[in-house]
């Protein structure tokens, strides 16, 4: 999650307005610090490959919401 918020914050050009603050509630002490999937099985039983870039996905997953808060406003930004 740390390399998806990463790049994110990567493409924001509010970057600096950007405060990162971690739950303690919301973490899981049982969950593994690393994990690398790999879908070659996957692939080679199906003959699946992406078709869309992990830059493209978060950077459509950004706009995405970009737009989604630019039409209803900040109701997203709290909890």
């Amino acid at each position: 999650m740390g390399d998806i918020l990463d790049t994110l914050l990567s493409y924001s050009t509010r970057r600096s307005e950007i405060r990162i603050e971690v739950d303690p509630d919301r973490l899981r002490p049982i969950d593994a610090d690393l994990q690398i999937p790999n879908v070659s099985k996957f692939a080679k039983h199906t003959g699946w490959k992406p078709e869309i870039t992990y830059d493209q996905t978060l950077r459509d997953l950004l706009d995405y919401w970009r737009s989604r808060v630019q039409v209803e406003g900040n109701r997203f930004l709290t909890r």
